[in-house]
């Protein structure tokens, strides 16, 4: 059973990350009304398509990274093996670099081979790539070292209040353009991986920079590393890819019916990706001591935190979304945005109920069974992506995306059940020990 330490310790940084994410998704919020009301339907609509294609060219370079780092870090800062830590913390910076620069290699040899030099905002998503591994690097520390609240903050409240401010300043200037638009996102992420940086300098244990660095592990950090990177990439694809087949589609105003639709329901989903922040390092513990019983009640005691937390916010958007589009985001969106909001928001809402049942299987060193099951979801959402987008566009691939979590949602049930002998949820009974 949970300690009293520890479930006021998961409960304190749920308050103070949930915090972060009440503050930091209205600002992420603030920013796209800003870009939807001042660019085109369109435009809106590329910038969008060129950021989900800057998220899928990073799978490479930081898929998994963060779940390993996060797993790695807590045991070895559990166990005081600096060593070990410092070895891991390297070997991530060195795959980045080394990724990243075999991207900008199939970069200059596109641009070398084609006739037509790719459009600009392909190429800003090329550039933001490697950035996006670095700051990859640095949450998974962060999390690993316990530091949830440390390593939300800059993405979740820094990040979007300079995307807004820039925003504004080139709506001022009369500069508004998905390039430019994209430009600032570019030079924000920057500025923000370096005061990050200089934050994680700040927290980490003084003795990590005194220590040896020790790489005896580095064949099981690699062996880890690709089932966490096929499951992160499923996991990102699973939520871009409704966005990229219909910008393949040349379906702008689709990618941006659906990005308003993704922006609402992310109210939602805001206690999971809290959570998700918090508990690692809790599993890590009570798996790695072998008590059961304490795995069963952090994913009871999330899953009911998750629940009470987002069916409010779901049964707003249920009541009141079309008012709340057509305030925030205005015409055509309230219309076009609605009903995908509220398909994308149900089956999340579903989800939650059942609680971290994936997390619990890739913490105990099951991540390829997890893999399994994303991979089926994704297959699941592709194909009724490609088979609706077409005749019913943003309701359409907002299908696919609810039918893969649903999909994933069920597999990963399942497998708790048939691996660790109880299924996860709101209505999991508490240990008896």
């Amino acid at each position: 059973m949970l300690t009293q330490l520890s479930r006021r310790s998961i409960l304190r940084s749920f308050a103070g990350v949930s915090g972060l994410y009440l503050l930091g998704i209205p600002l992420l919020l603030v920013a796209n009304i800003v870009l939807a009301r001042t660019l085109s339907v369109a435009d809106f609509g590329i910038f969008g398509f060129a950021l989900s294609m800057a998220t899928v060219l990073a799978i490479p370079v930081s898929g998994g990274l963060p779940m390993l780092l996060i797993r790695e870090v807590a045991g070895y800062a559990q166990s005081k093996n600096w060593p070990a830590y410092r070895g891991v913390v390297i070997e991530a910076y060195r795959w980045v670099v080394l990724v990243s620069f075999a991207i900008c290699l199939v970069f200059l040899v596109w641009n070398a081979v084609s006739r037509d030099m790719l459009a600009q905002h392909l190429l800003i998503a090329f550039i933001i790539v490697p950035f996006f591994g670095l700051n990859a690097i640095r949450n998974g520390i962060l999390k690993g070292l316990g530091r949830s609240f440390l390593a939300e903050w800059p993405n979740q409240v820094l990040q979007p209040t300079l995307l807004i401010l820039g925003y504004l300043g080139l709506a001022k200037l009369g500069l508004t353009s998905a390039a430019n638009a994209l430009w600032w996102y570019f030079a924000v992420t920057v500025l923000v991986f370096g005061l990050a940086s200089i934050m994680l300098w700040r927290v980490q244990p003084p003795v990590v920079g005194e220590a040896s660095s020790d790489e005896t592990d580095q064949p099981r950090w690699r062996r880890a590393l690709l089932p966490f990177m096929i499951m992160s990439a499923t996991a990102l694809l699973s939520t871009q890819v409704a966005v990229l087949i219909s910008g393949f589609m040349g379906q702008e105003e689709v990618v941006a019916y659906l990005r308003v639709a993704e922006r609402g329901a992310m109210f939602v989903i805001i206690p999971f990706h809290v959570l998700s922040t918090i508990i690692g390092p809790h599993m890590v513990a009570a798996i790695r001591s072998g008590d059961i019983g304490q795995q069963r009640d952090i994913v009871r005691q999330s899953s009911q935190l998750m629940f009470l937390t987002s069916l409010p916010l779901a049964i707003s958007i249920l009541l009141v979304g079309p008012q709340i589009l057509g305030l925030l985001f205005g015409s055509p969106y309230d219309e076009n945005s609605y009903l995908p909001m509220v398909i994308v928001s149900v089956p999340q809402v579903i989800s939650m109920a059942f609680g971290h049942a994936g997390m619990l299987l890739t913490m105990g060193g099951r991540e390829r069974i997890v893999l399994a099951s994303q991979a089926l979801a994704l297959c699941v959402n592709i194909t009724l992506c490609i088979l609706l987008i077409g005749p019913f566009g943003a309701v359409g691939a907002s299908i696919g995306v609810a039918a893969g979590v649903m999909t994933s949602t069920a597999m990963n049930v399942f497998l708790v059940k048939r691996h660790l002998g109880f299924i996860p949820g709101i209505l999991l009974r508490p240990s008896n020990r």
